[in-house]
């Protein structure tokens, strides 16, 4: 999808992680970035029947590398 001014941003991802929902970190997710970035978070890890929810949260961290 290009930007209202035509011009297109460039995500690359940087890291992927794995974190157990009871220990997830909220700061390092969703606090401040030094410049502009996105944050993919998904459930992953074993799925938990008794629950019907996965243990974990896989979160996919990336900059901006161009626009």
């Amino acid at each position: 999808m290009r930007r209202r001014d035509g011009t297109s941003a460039l995500f690359t991802a940087y890291s992927v992680d794995r974190y157990d929902k009871s220990a997830f970190p909220t700061e390092q997710v969703y606090g401040d970035t030094d410049g502009a970035e996105l944050r993919l978070i998904t459930c992953g890890g074993d799925f938990d029947r008794g629950s019907g929810q996965y243990r974990d949260n896989v979160v996919v961290y990336a900059r901006l590398t161009r626009s």
